[in-house]
């Protein structure tokens, strides 16, 4: 008997965590909302226009009843300095998905500069953003997500830019904990597990910004060779079959592994003139 009841026990627990998570991701959603009602504007991935600054997290702070925090962070600083970190080492609920736990102590590394985790990343668009070595030497692309970095590139957007429609674009979308062969480089943790680089203070590509360039929901299990260090950059899950989203419009959506890498993409760009098919997804 109890053999048959512990897989129905576990199935309705995670149905509440997963449930929970979608919360989440509406919260983040109407946070970014409101944010655009308040500067006709959304948030950009690194707030103060650097990659060592505040994420898009960061600025939504006030607006998801953490503006003492907001008023603790000072924007001149690294996100990893030592006078952010009460800010940025702090474990915020809305910012962690219940269904995917974390493998080891966060901050624990001092590699992780006692930042906290988070779960959900910036819909980016299609193309990676790396101008350090990515487009060495030559003029980066233009990103073409609903959420965007800013620099002499890119402008910050607004919902006059969704294009493609709000209920058709990706905005914030799932990332985990769950790359057992993505391993820590340097410091006193050298060559262990880091299983993520996702901390929700930090806008570096990889962290808090994701792109469908890479593999969709990759599964590492250790030592197995087939891991790809860009899998970092994927979105990704611990819920069986898929990946959460919240789409510009506001809605939550299961995105299934088996989705067809090109109605990804469609998904993913704010102007591609794509027909999206619902039933795709």
């Amino acid at each position: 008997m109890v053999g048959l009841l512990l897989p129905a026990v576990q199935a309705a627990r995670e149905a509440a965590r997963r449930m929970s998570c979608q919360n989440n991701l509406k919260q983040i959603g109407l946070a970014i909302h409101n944010y655009d009602s308040a500067f006709k504007q959304f948030p950009n991935v690194n707030a103060n226009n650097t990659l060592t600054g505040g994420s898009l997290f960061t600025a939504i702070l006030p607006v998801i009843e953490k503006a003492g925090e907001f008023q603790m962070y000072n924007f001149n600083l690294p996100n990893s300095h030592p006078f952010n970190q009460a800010v940025t080492g702090q474990t915020i609920p809305f910012f962690l998905c219940p269904s995917s736990p974390l493998r080891r102590m966060v901050p624990g590394c001092d590699a992780d500069n006692g930042r906290a985790p988070g779960n959900y990343a910036s819909s980016i668009g299609t193309r990676d953003y790396d101008p350090y070595w990515a487009f060495s030497g030559r003029p980066r692309p233009s990103l073409n997500g609903a959420i965007v970095y800013t620099d002499t590139v890119d402008r910050r957007t607004s919902f006059r830019d969704i294009i493609d429609g709000t209920a058709n674009t990706l905005m914030i979308g799932e990332t985990a904990y769950n790359l057992p062969d993505y391993r820590f480089t340097s410091g006193g943790c050298a060559g262990q597990s880091r299983f993520s680089f996702t901390y929700w203070s930090n806008p570096f590509p990889g962290s808090t910004a994701i792109t469908t360039q890479y593999a969709f929901n990759p599964k590492d299990r250790l030592g197995d060779g087939i891991y790809n260090a860009n899998w970092v950059r994927s979105f990704r899950s611990d819920h069986a079959g898929g990946v959460q989203f919240c789409f510009v419009d506001g809605s939550i959506h299961f995105i299934t592994d088996s989705i067809n890498v090109l109605v990804l993409d469609a998904l993913a760009t704010r102007a591609g003139g794509e027909v999206i098919d619902h039933n795709a997804f």
